[in-house]
């Protein structure tokens, strides 16, 4: 089993769901906003139940082992690993939106190339 503490606090899961979410936060793209994904964790009256955690690529925790109470195929049993996002998705702006902003970045570029043209030739 494994202890994972973030900036909020410390949960317990399964080593194969602390692998798994390792695995997935470290292939975010820079790009997304964030993700959020559903783990179990123990509770601490010991029963496990669903935790939603939001996940971005800045996302820093520490995991460490623990003793746990359980065989690894219980651990299995009790944590398995959820399905989550695709993680290669991106955030698309849509054409209509970024539209504008494509076009004063055009404009300048054609300033600063106007500015060297004339420095150039003087």
């Amino acid at each position: 089993m494994k202890s994972i503490t973030f900036a909020s606090g410390t949960i317990v899961t399964g080593s194969a769901v602390a692998a798994a979410l390792v695995q997935y936060v470290s292939r975010l793209p820079a790009t997304e906003g964030a993700s959020s994904v559903q783990i179990p964790v123990q509770e601490a009256n010991g029963l496990v139940a669903t935790h939603t955690i939001v996940l971005g690529p800045g996302t820093q925790f520490d995991i460490a082992d623990i003793d746990g109470v359980t065989s690894e195929s219980d651990e299995d049993a009790r944590f398995p690993v959820p399905e989550w996002p695709d993680e290669t998705m991106v955030a698309v702006i849509p054409e209509t939106d970024a539209a504008p902003d494509a076009d004063n970045f055009d404009r300048a570029v054609a300033d600063i190339d106007s500015v060297l043209d004339d420095t150039t030739l003087a």
